[in-house]
């Protein structure tokens, strides 16, 4: 038997609290026009930076 907190019922320590659980976003069109801006600038400063590597290097 586990000891009882003071104030809380049994079946509060059974069902979670709806602001416990996380709730799930959705997937709109102006989250995947950020990811796809952002991954456009990290891969553009990959490729500027092999770029500027490779130029040096010669």
């Amino acid at each position: 038997m586990t000891d009882r907190v003071p104030g809380e019922t049994s079946d509060a320590a059974e069902t979670p609290d709806a602001s416990a659980t996380p709730k799930k976003s959705t997937i709109t069109p102006m989250r995947i026009a950020l990811w796809v801006l952002v991954a456009g600038a990290g891969i553009f400063m990959v490729l500027t930076g092999l770029v500027g590597v490779l130029v040096k290097a010669q």
